[in-house]
This record gives C-alpha cells, structure tokens and sequence, in this order.
C-alpha cells in the first residue's frame, strides 16, 4: 500500500475516500466529487562526483544506511529539474559545486524501506568548492575505484560503482 491509499479524505472537497478499481488497479477515490487520489513515486537525483579515478562518498548520517557510504543525492525539490537537483545535493552534502557530465543511470530504487523512489544518477566533476561533510553527512570522500568501503548504503551505489568498474576497467573515468 502506498501513500495515497492511506488518505481518507479527498484533497478537494474533504468527502470520505473509497477504493474503486479504476484505470486498471485499486485507488482511492472521491464519494463526492470526481477527485481520484493517483499515487505518484517520488523522484531523488544524486551525482557520481569522479577526479582520476576516484569517486565522491558521504557517510550517511540518516536512515535509511545511517553510517554506511554512498553518492550525494535527495529527494527533487517541486519544479526542480533532476541536473539542478544533483548539483544542489552534491552542494548541501559536500560543499563541492559540479558540472554534469552526462547521465549514468534511471531506476526504480527499492532500497529506501519507506517508499519507493524513481532514482536519476550522473556524472559529474567537480568545479568550485572546498570538500567538507555537511548536511546529511557525517564524512565525505574521495576513494579510489579499487579501494571502495564495504559498508555501502544501497544496492544501486554497489551496481553504478561496478558499472564504472566494467566501463573503465583502467585510466581515467571520464
């Protein structure tokens, strides 16, 4: 059950929400007017900052993976594109400006318990900034592509770190 299964009053006219099988699943639904509660996945953006061969970590200092490594990244803020997302996460977690390189990856996360989350991944490099952890992490990291820490916050840092791997299996990532 997601989100808006859990309402119970419409967002419109305060009506009592019902479930009725409509556009071919279960969603709550309006007793009073026409207002049917879609459910949406949220969308996080995030960067795979790289300098050589080295790539940026935090330490999450949040659940989910609090104390645990993985690329800057959040939720996308209402009107913002997921590039200015990215920049911005990198920014409030790293103190590092980037430039987006190019997109690595679009997926559907299972890894946060609390929801699922449509997951938009770049490359980026760093521009401007001084590193330092801040915000939503307690460290933040260059590591080299060979020597990553074990203890990786999500399933999708693992696979996007071995696609890196398998993409430039020497030299430079770029």
């Amino acid at each position: 059950m997601g989100p808006s299964q859990s309402a119970a009053f419409c967002l419109q006219c305060g009506a009592v929400l019902e479930l009725r099988h409509l556009f071919g699943r279960s969603r709550p639904a309006c007793t009073r007017c026409d207002f049917i509660a879609f459910e949406a996945t949220p969308t996080a953006a995030g960067a795979v900052v790289v300098r050589g061969r080295e790539v940026l970590l935090i330490q999450r200092r949040i659940d989910p993976g609090r104390g645990r490594w993985g690329f800057p990244a959040g939720f996308q803020d209402y009107g913002e594109t997921p590039e200015d997302s990215a920049r911005r996460e990198v920014r409030e977690e790293t103190g590092l400006e980037v430039r987006i390189e190019r997109l690595l990856a679009v997926e559907l996360s299972r890894d946060n318990p609390r929801k699922l989350v449509n997951l938009v991944i770049y490359l980026a490099r760093e521009v401007a900034g001084e590193l330092r952890a801040a915000d939503d992490a307690l460290q933040a990291r260059f590591f080299p592509l060979e020597a990553l820490p074990e203890e990786l916050a999500f399933d999708n840092n693992r696979r996007l770190l071995q696609q890196l791997r398998d993409e430039f299996p020497s030299g430079d990532i770029s």
